[in-house]
């Protein structure tokens, strides 16, 4: 019964997950903007998340999954911006 559940509704299970991957990074370059300090950021760790949004894009376009592409998108312009303040705000 839940599995049937799940396999019913795994699209929107999808949708959740990919908001709440993008959303978590929203505060943090938040603070990092407003702060002008990235002095406790992890760079290597936001350029992993850099990688990994630009193979889950390429991913995305090769199955034309529009959504995956959009998450993606925006992971990568909020982990790209948090890598560009710590670079620049040394």
């Amino acid at each position: 019964m839940v599995t049937n559940y799940i396999a019913n509704h795994i699209e929107f299970i999808g949708f959740i997950a990919a908001i709440l991957g993008t959303v978590s990074l929203i505060p943090q370059a938040i603070k990092v903007f407003l702060s002008r300090s990235a002095h406790s950021i992890s760079l290597i760790m936001y350029v992993i998340i850099c990688i990994d949004s630009v193979l889950w894009i390429g991913y995305a376009v090769i199955l034309s999954l529009t959504p995956l592409m959009i998450q993606s998108a925006l992971t990568l312009a909020c982990a790209l911006s948090i890598v560009l303040m710590k670079l620049l705000w040394k």
